[in-house]
């Protein structure tokens, strides 16, 4: 369970879920309509809850993120600074941004992104133009793949372009040199990431803030089965040539992302940043924060999303083809039919191989259905054949060799829904 900030942890009353979001709602409430001077106005923008339990929960992240703003002795210290929110979608009323000193994005974004609306459009570049700051948070990052009408990489420094790749998995999140990372030290947590982002090659300056080590599940249109960790850029700034700042990060997936106190900090950070305000070296605290509860409550709807039994057809199965064979899976978190396995079948053609690879996050189980195999294991080798089993640990660098003269039928199961692979 991801700890609570120890700076606020002692004055912070226990309670429900219920209780962190109705402090959040009654902030809402407070200064929506009070007057802001001219760039003392920041805007929190969400959108509609897309996802299962805990995932892209935007309104509800949105009025978190508010009653965190709005709790912290930083912000509070600034004169005449306004947070307004509007946690179901875009304002109606233009003059929802009179003032704004920035605008914080987070909802959906391919063909639902906000932008492609013309009248949006041009109202968001206006804003741009007059140096307002904006922050985007998860999809709010990606635009359809074949986008030629937004342009997001102009205001924001990158952009995900389509559903090029994806991953999900507990990372560490290592912090740059910057003002925005003030007060944030390196920290791990689950969330899913968009390990590839493209970002600008002109118009500014750019820095990365945060970096981790992912292991990509998702490129180019198809799930990955065996490939090398990357070093990715999760979350930068970007400091526009004609004025004005920009903060994205690709995580946030889940609305327990936003009580994990280094992210926290880090957000907070980059919108008074991004408003053109000082972050004090200690960075940006919060009182406001989810309760012991409601972290119990969104951990287990994040970790179980299968509570009743699924029944998947064979036409269900996902089949991925290699040079040496294909792998058809028949369960696994991706498949949506469970949160703890990966079920399925290796099929080896006689004389192939599949490379020595290892996985880092659960062990395998493989048993012989049918052919004759050499099986390697770290730096043992064994013959198996038909009902012949091997257990394999996490970590352990493996692979078969069909040696005899028809397919090689392998049933094989992971202790993950997650299962991760990783070359030698």
């Amino acid at each position: 369970m991801p700890g609570l900030d120890p700076e606020v942890t002692p004055q912070r009353p226990r309670g429900r879920l219920a209780s962190a979001l109705l402090l959040a709602c009654a902030l809402l409430f407070c200064g929506t309509a009070g007057g802001a001077a001219a760039g003392h106005r920041i805007v929190l923008i969400g959108g509609v809850k897309s996802e299962g339990p805990a995932q892209h929960d935007y309104p509800n992240g949105v009025r978190l993120l508010k009653a965190f703003l709005e709790s912290s002795s930083e912000v509070q210290a600034i004169e005449g600074l306004v947070v307004d929110a509007y946690p179901d979608g875009w304002p109606a009323d233009a003059a929802a941004f009179d003032g704004a000193a920035t605008i914080v994005w987070y909802f959906d974004g391919l063909e639902k992104h906000p932008l492609l609306d013309a009248g949006r459009r041009v109202q968001f570049e206006a804003l741009m133009k007059q140096r307002v700051g904006v922050v985007a948070l998860h999809q709010s990052v990606t635009v359809p793949a074949s986008d030629t009408i937004i342009g997001l990489g102009r205001w924001l420094g990158g952009e995900r372009s389509g559903m090029f790749d994806r991953t999900t998995e507990m990372a560490e999140l290592v912090p740059t040199d910057h003002a925005v990372s003030r007060g944030v030290q390196p920290f791990s947590y689950h969330d899913e990431f968009y390990p590839t982002i493209r970002f600008a090659s002109g118009g500014g300056s750019i820095t990365p803030v945060l970096t981790a080590r992912l292991h990509v599940q998702y490129r180019d249109s198809r799930f990955l089965v065996i490939d090398q960790p990357t070093q990715s850029t999760v979350a930068w700034v970007f400091e526009r040539k004609g004025g004005g700042r920009s903060f994205g990060f690709s995580g946030a997936h889940y609305l327990i992302a936003l009580d994990e106190p280094g992210l926290r900090r880090l957000l907070l950070n980059s919108i008074l940043w991004t408003a053109g305000f000082e972050v004090p070296e200690g960075g940006v605290g919060s009182r406001a924060d989810l309760s012991n509860a409601a972290h119990a409550a969104a951990e287990a709807a994040r970790r179980r999303r299968v509570t009743e039994a699924v029944v998947t057809r064979s036409t269900d199965d996902k089949v991925v083809e290699f040079p040496w064979g294909y792998l058809r899976w028949h369960v696994s978190g991706e498949l949506g039919n469970s949160d703890t396995l990966t079920v399925g079948q290796a099929v080896i053609r006689p004389g192939e191989q599949n490379p020595r690879h290892y996985h880092p996050n659960c062990d395998e189980v493989l048993y012989v259905l049918k052919g004759h195999i050499q099986h390697s294991m770290g730096d043992r080798t064994v013959e198996m054949g038909v009902g012949d089993t091997v257990s394999i640990p996490t970590g352990v660098v493996h692979n078969a060799r069909n040696i005899g003269t028809e397919d090689a039928v392998l049933a094989i199961s992971f202790s993950s829904a997650d299962r991760k692979v990783v070359n030698e």
